[in-house]
């Protein structure tokens, strides 16, 4: 098979699958933001997530919608307001949580692997006007 045909059926089952496509384990790894540890192996389904093998996922969203003024415009102050307020929510959850081993946890405990992104993008924008 040429390296065309092997690269065009690769991005296109994808696309199908909505998956982020190829991760370059060379990159990722060049980038990993804790060195002195042990290698990325792997990420989750979404790729949002790539660390240490057994840590866990610990994950949530703001919808930004939610932070879109009557005049269209962005409340930046209630925004960083949810963002703190999550962030210790996260930190809460991390204390809280029953994860499915004791290394998850350990892990878990020790990174403290928190994300926090936004939902609803493509809303806002819409919303606002902006193609």
């Amino acid at each position: 098979m040429s390296a065309r045909a092997l690269w065009d059926r690769i991005a296109e089952a994808a696309w199908h699958s909505a998956d982020p496509g190829i991760q370059y384990d060379t990159t990722i790894n060049d980038w990993h933001p804790c060195i002195n540890t042990a290698r990325i192996n792997a990420s989750n389904p979404c790729s949002e997530y790539m660390f240490l093998d057994d840590t866990a996922c610990n994950l949530a969203s703001l919808n930004l919608m939610t932070f879109r003024r009557e005049d269209g415009s962005l409340d930046a102050a209630a925004f960083a307001h949810a963002v703190r307020l999550w962030t210790l929510v996260l930190e809460i959850s991390v204390m809280m949580a029953q994860f499915p081993s004791r290394r998850i946890a350990e892990l878990s405990f020790y990174y403290r692997t928190l994300g926090l992104g936004y939902a609803n993008l493509g809303g806002y924008l819409m919303a606002s006007g902006i193609p």
